[in-house]
């Protein structure tokens, strides 16, 4: 996946995965797709809290390629690696 030199702005919608370290967003949903892996991993995101409306922030990145994200919801940090994190449909707040 190619690594994007701009950071997004406020009120963009994109995947999690596009997100930059420091910016903040709402959760729209998770991507629909095919597969048990698939189905198990948007269960999983929904469980730890990836739901509609939630605010996230990305905390922390991985150096030198960017993977894996820490990603803080509510009170909780999660290391999510990026094609897990481009399940996730954000509108960006910053």
């Amino acid at each position: 996946m190619p690594v994007t030199t701009t950071a997004p702005r406020h009120g963009d919608v994109l995947c999690l995965s596009h997100l930059r370290k420091g910016q903040s967003a709402s959760v729209l949903g998770t991507l629909d797709g095919e597969g048990d892996d698939h189905a198990a991993m948007k269960r999983r995101l929904l469980e730890l809290g990836f739901v509609a409306g939630e605010t996230i922030r990305v905390v922390a990145e991985a150096f030198p390629a960017r993977d894996p994200i820490a990603v803080r919801v509510g009170n909780t940090t999660f290391a999510l690696r990026r094609h897990e994190a481009a399940l996730v449909r954000v509108a960006t707040k910053s």
